[in-house]
């Protein structure tokens, strides 16, 4: 009876450092918040990356008003501006736009997400505090995530709810409310996909000058490398979205997958499917072997 009750004493007590454990995640996340917070640079490119927001924002409104008083007017900007006639193209347009300013950001942040904690013995204080490798792998992962979706996922909310207040409320929501599932589905695919690949690099090379040109060569010299590649030596039959080489462009094949969640069938889905799975398997591989390696050296 005595071993049962100490047994069942020391299951509670695992679970209870378990769930405590968990809770750890979000102080790592928001002391790396912190410290990207306190950068200038990164005001910078967050106002940068408002802009397109509101000037979105702002047109939209102004459609609105035209709508109420200039209704054949309203139709006309509206036929010719396919982003702002409130449909899934509309904010997968935006979050992509959007992300080109995140990834400008991302690159000058990384290092300060992670590098610093290579650099400066950060890694050795959480390990000191007994905190698992992948609690703190998860939780430098929450902050890039975080970061992405305050540049792209609220943003495009915002805009779809401005856009249902400004017209018929009841109607537009009732016809379009998958596309807040939309929304949030492509913004969770950025994060996860973007955050373990860039914490895979930051731990590997925490210094910014080599993350910086290797994650422009990532995101800038391989997607015009897979437009040159596509439209030299692809066949004449083959229309140029539907050439393999344009795989080589993970931006471009995470723009493919998020169009599924607007219900926006894009040529290469299944291929950007391996690619985007493929570079997640690496990036979790790299980030775990990097880890434990700086867990036995400290």
């Amino acid at each position: 009876m005595r071993g049962e009750f100490m047994s069942s004493k020391l299951n509670n007590t695992k679970e209870m450092a378990t769930s405590l454990a968990w809770f750890s995640i979000w102080p790592i996340a928001r002391t790396a918040m912190l410290l990207v917070f306190r950068r200038k640079l990164f005001w910078l490119l967050f106002a940068v990356a408002m802009l397109s927001f509101i000037f979105t924002f702002g047109a939209i409104y102004l459609l609105a008003t035209l709508k109420q008083e200039l209704p054949q007017m309203a139709r006309f900007i509206t036929s010719i501006l396919k982003d702002l006639d409130g449909s899934g193209t509309t904010y997968l347009n935006f979050m992509k736009l959007q992300g080109t300013v995140m990834m400008i950001l991302l690159a000058f942040a990384g290092s300060v997400l992670a590098g610093n904690d290579h650099s400066r013995g950060g890694f050795m204080f959480y390990m000191s505090r007994r905190i698992s490798l992948v609690y703190y792998a998860l939780g430098k992962l929450l902050a890039i995530g975080l970061l992405v979706l305050l540049i792209t996922t609220i943003p495009a909310l915002v805009l779809f709810f401005e856009y249902g207040l400004l017209g018929d409320m009841a109607e537009y929501f009732r016809e379009n409310f998958q596309i807040v599932f939309g929304i949030i589905g492509y913004g969770l695919l950025l994060s996860l996909s973007i955050g373990l690949l860039l914490l895979a690099l930051v731990s590997w090379m925490p210094r910014p000058v080599p993350l910086v040109i290797l994650w422009g060569g990532l995101f800038v010299f391989l997607p015009i490398l897979s437009s040159v590649l596509a439209e030299t030596l692809r066949d004449s039959e083959v229309n140029l979205e539907e050439s393999s080489w344009r795989l080589l462009d993970l931006w471009n094949n995470l723009y493919i997958v998020g169009s599924k969640f607007f219900g926006v069938e894009l040529p290469l889905f299944y291929g950007a499917i391996i690619v985007i799975f493929t570079v997640c398997l690496f990036s979790i591989t790299a980030i775990f072997f990097r880890l434990r390696y700086l867990q036995h050296q400290s």
